[in-house]
């Protein structure tokens, strides 16, 4: 998403930065920030492997993801997990706050869009595992194939190696 040029509240066009990375609206004095949208991954782990999913959609289609996806509006980022996890896998694990392990901040698709990527480890409860949604393909993987591995993002890679040493 490109900043703002024009207040979406009232249309009037935005002045120059306010110096805390938004643009402020003359008219009605509200300031529009660019900021990273959160999106939550799931690190699975059983019996010393962790599962990756293969993406069957752009961007980095064909390249290993773990499950997860963008939280919706006012979501919680526990909420989020479980619910995409179930979504592309069709599995329930629990998670719980103080599981996150990794946070990165990277960029994703053709517009460069700014994400923040929460991390958790997850357990799972219930449910066979079965790619679905933008997933297509699973697998699990050992630590040490962990280099060799095509990741669509290098903080997916460093999520799985953390849950890895956690076992």
């Amino acid at each position: 998403m490109r900043p703002f040029r024009f207040c979406p509240a009232d249309s009037s066009p935005l002045e120059d930065p306010d110096g805390e990375g938004g643009r402020r609206c003359p008219k009605c004095g509200r300031s529009w920030y660019r900021n990273a949208s959160p999106t939550v991954g799931a690190a699975i782990v059983r019996d010393g492997k962790a599962l990756v999913t293969v993406r069957g959609r752009e961007p980095n289609k064909g390249r290993l993801d773990v499950p997860g996806g963008f939280l919706g509006p006012m979501e919680h980022p526990v909420d989020g997990l479980v619910r995409e996890v179930k979504e592309e896998l069709g599995v329930a694990v629990e998670v719980a706050s103080e599981d996150c392990i990794s946070m990165a901040v990277h960029t994703y698709g053709n517009e460069d869009e700014p994400v923040l990527a929460l991390g958790f480890l997850t357990t799972y409860v219930a449910g066979e595992y079965s790619p679905d949604d933008d997933v297509a393909d699973l697998r699990w993987v050992e630590a040490s194939e962990l280099d060799d591995l095509d990741f669509a993002w290098p903080h997916d890679r460093e999520l799985v190696r953390k849950a890895l040493e956690h076992g």
